[in-house]
C-alpha cells in the first residue's frame, strides 16, 4: 500500500513540474517574441531554459548574425522580463 502512495505521488509530482516547465516555456515564448519580433521569432525556437538561461536555435545562419549582433540588447529586456542573465543563440532545427 505504501509503495502505491509513493508511486501516485511521484506521478502526480513529475505532471506538475512538467505542465510549470511547459508553463514557464509559453511564457519566455511571449517575451521572446516581442523582443525580437515576428520575423525573428519565427526563424527561432527556445530549447533551453532554465531560471537564468536560455538559449535558442537558430534556423539559418544570417538570422544568427542578425541576432549575435542585438545580443546584448535582448539579453537587457530578457533580464528586465524574466530575469535571465544568459543567452546563446546556436544555429540549429527548429521543429
Amino acid at each position: 500500500m505504501g509503495q502505491e502512495v509513493k508511486d501516485i505521488l511521484k506521478t502526480v509530482l513529475s505532471d506538475l513540474k512538467k505542465k510549470r516547465k511547459d508553463a514557464d516555456f509559453e511564457k519566455a515564448a511571449e517575451v521572446w517574441e516581442k523582443i525580437v519580433g515576428p520575423h525573428a521569432f519565427a526563424c527561432t525556437k527556445i530549447v533551453y531554459l532554465t531560471k537564468d538561461r536560455i538559449r535558442v536555435n537558430v534556423g539559418n545562419s544570417s538570422q544568427l548574425y542578425d541576432l549575435n549582433l542585438k545580443k546584448e540588447r535582448i539579453r537587457r529586456e530578457l533580464k528586465k522580463a524574466l530575469g535571465i542573465e544568459d543567452v546563446r543563440f546556436v544555429l540549429g532545427e527548429l521543429s
